[in-house]
């Protein structure tokens, strides 16, 4: 139980991320780069997506989720307003740990059709086209793993009621923001495009959290690497570091929050006592971001790592890393490669 709350804990501080210094997309600016996609129709570039948890407990370290998944992004269509990129599940697999259940899940309601996204003139993704119907073959799959969870052991209806989780579930699954998340790994290779960065390093101090948060960000071209094929002029990244302070009353409030939507009323005022005894100090939340981008704006990597630590009790680390893997580009230059690297997608 213990270790169940604190990785609930975890993941309701990770939501709580820091946000790097952008500005609009300027023109002719040597001192910023502009992350624009310049896709054309029929481009393909494959993914590789790996998410893995470690919790650091009373000494002990446990590997609590570690999953991979394979996908395709292909542009569907090229117009003036921007594209249509259609996602393509490939493959996904897990150790069996014990954080794979809700990655399976989503898996399960991902892998029902492709999907597309429509995106604005610099690759923003802007809306999922057809959401709700990407909504009606999600929810059944999803919902349907837990009637069968609960027919199989009724006494988890005792601490978690059935009927309270999958109210929730449904509510969260109710407008389009809810069902591109269950996409994070598209969201998350877009989120930087139709923004300028300033070149070099910035720190700043918000408060747009909420809570105090000191950013960091890096942003530079990258050397050309002469030994590695895919490894272009005008490739560039951004590196974005974020510490986030959460004071313990408000740590425990939340976290109580959170469990008293989803838990009986009995199990959420026992779990109150223990939450309030065991976080008795402040909560930090590091976030390290770092995006590669070749020189057309197709996303190279992403790294995410999500640290939370409530003193020397207890560290959370979550790491997502979505990466190239191959790619088909259909546009022939004289300084840049002609239609890409291997092309056998």
């Amino acid at each position: 139980m213990r270790k169940v709350i604190f990785i609930l804990v975890a993941l309701l501080a990770a939501a709580l991320q820091g946000r790097a210094q952008t500005q609009a997309i300027t023109a002719g600016e040597d001192s910023t780069i502009n992350v624009v996609a310049w896709f054309n129709k029929n481009d393909t570039t494959e993914y590789v997506y790996t998410k893995s948890d470690v919790l650091v407990s009373d000494g002990d370290t446990t590997r609590t989720g570690n999953t991979e998944e394979m996908f395709r992004l292909v542009v569907a269509d090229s117009t003036s307003d921007g594209y249509r990129l259609k996602f393509e599940p490939i493959s996904w697999k897990s150790d069996n740990s014990k954080d794979s259940l809700k990655s399976s899940l989503m898996w399960a309601a991902k892998s029902q059709a492709p999907v597309v996204f429509d995106t604005n003139e610099y690759g923003k993704i802007e809306r999922l086209e057809k959401w709700r119907d990407v909504r009606d073959k999600a929810i059944p799959a999803i919902t349907g793993y837990f009637e069968k969870l609960y027919a199989k052991n009724p006494a988890i209806d005792s601490i978690m009621p059935k009927k309270n989780y999958l109210s929730l579930l449904r509510l969260g699954f109710n407008n389009e923001d809810a069902i591109r998340e269950m996409y994070s790994e598209v969201t998350g290779l877009f989120s930087c495009h139709g923004k300028a960065f300033n070149i070099g390093m910035t720190n700043d101090e918000d408060s747009t959290t909420g809570y105090p948060t000191h950013l960091t960000t890096i942003v530079s071209y990258e050397d050309v690497d002469t030994t590695d094929a895919e490894s272009y002029l005008g490739d560039y990244f951004i590196r974005n570091s974020s510490i986030v302070t959460i004071p313990s009353d408000e740590a425990k409030a939340l976290t109580n929050s959170l469990l008293g939507t989803i838990l009986s009323k009995d199990f959420s005022d026992k779990t109150e006592s223990f939450i309030n005894d065991s976080i008795d100090m402040p909560m930090e939340l590091r976030l390290l971001t770092d995006y590669h981008f070749f020189y057309s704006g197709w996303p190279k990597l992403v790294r995410k790592q999500t640290i939370v630590k409530v003193g020397e009790i207890w560290t959370n680390v979550a790491t997502e890393t979505i990466e190239w893997n191959r790619y088909r580009w259909n546009e022939p230059d004289d300084d840049q490669p002609d239609g890409g690297g291997q092309t056998d997608l």
